[in-house]
């Protein structure tokens, strides 16, 4: 059966084409017909193989994901109802021992479904790997190269970040703000004298929280308004634009960055780089776990 290999998969290019064969008791005809109907052959990228071949088996009668994942799990662990490794449909001793508690550890195969998933770990582990076949270094050589690849990945990111934080201060400031602009005495007698001037009712008839918020109503009411219509806008415009498949600010400079890492290290993949570029964070580096 044509299956993909730890190595293979690794190896693999963006839209490189797999074809995949079945092995089965069908005479050689019913073979040749499988092949050439029902899988035919299908245009993947190297980080999303394993995805694609999945969601392919759900247009097809014959399951090719699932033949994959069962050759794939058996041998990767060598799974098999003889091989003593699980008892009563429970793992023994000697098989739990070999549970991968590290990215490192683990096959090119669930390295790979891991960054489709968008793990930042194994997006590391995927960028990694592809240095060591590239360079045809050891991985704490590559680990090297993985670091400066990862400081190429930052460079602009606290001014990409600035409209966001802009936003959420402005968000932060003016909500917490109108509180006291509208039920303080002070704050309201401020406010009206610098920007408003108009006629406050007389004190007893603001004694109260509740009083004074009726009179400063008046001039808050329409700044308040508009800025939650204007909000209530935009949130619908981004919708739309979602909907269209416009992407918006943050999806456009995460892009613009992978598209510039891709550039800086053309020797390796570039659906690695860019895999791992989108799940960077704005803020600070994701901390990468082992």
């Amino acid at each position: 059966m044509g299956t993909i290999s730890s190595s293979s998969c690794l190896s693999l290019r963006p839209f490189q084409t797999v074809l995949s064969g079945v092995s089965t008791s069908k005479t050689k005809d019913e073979k040749h017909n499988i092949n050439t109907t029902i899988l035919p052959s299908m245009q993947v990228s190297s980080i999303s193989t394993v995805a694609k071949l999945s969601s392919f088996k759900q247009k097809q009668q014959l399951s090719i994901g699932s033949i994959i994942h069962q050759q794939t799990m058996r041998s990767m662990a060598g799974l098999s109802p003889s091989n003593g490794q699980f008892i009563n449909g429970k793992p023994t001793l000697e098989y739990a021992k070999k549970l991968p508690k590290t990215f490192a550890s683990m096959t090119n195969e669930q390295v790979m479904q891991f960054a489709e998933l968008g793990i930042p770990e194994a997006c590391r582990e995927c960028v990694i790997r592809d240095v060591m076949v590239v360079d045809q270094i050891e991985y704490d050589e590559a680990m090297k190269v993985f670091n400066e690849i990862a400081k190429t990945n930052r460079e602009g990111m606290s001014l990409a970040a600035t409209p966001f934080y802009v936003g959420l201060s402005a968000a932060v400031i003016g909500g917490y703000g109108s509180i006291p602009l509208v039920f303080n005495l002070s704050a309201v007698h401020w406010f009206n004298e610098q920007f408003v001037t108009a006629e406050l009712p007389p004190r007893e008839d603001l004694e109260t929280w509740l009083e004074v918020g009726s009179a400063s109503w008046g001039w808050m009411e329409p700044v308040l308004g508009q800025v939650s219509f204007f909000l209530l806008c935009m949130q619908f415009a981004r919708s739309q634009l979602q909907n269209l498949g416009i992407r918006p600010y943050f999806h456009w400079q995460s892009e613009r960055r992978a598209r510039y890492l891709v550039q800086k290290y053309p020797q390796y993949d570039a659906q690695f780089l860019m895999t791992y570029s989108r799940n960077d964070k704005l803020s600070e580096p994701h901390e990468m776990s082992n």
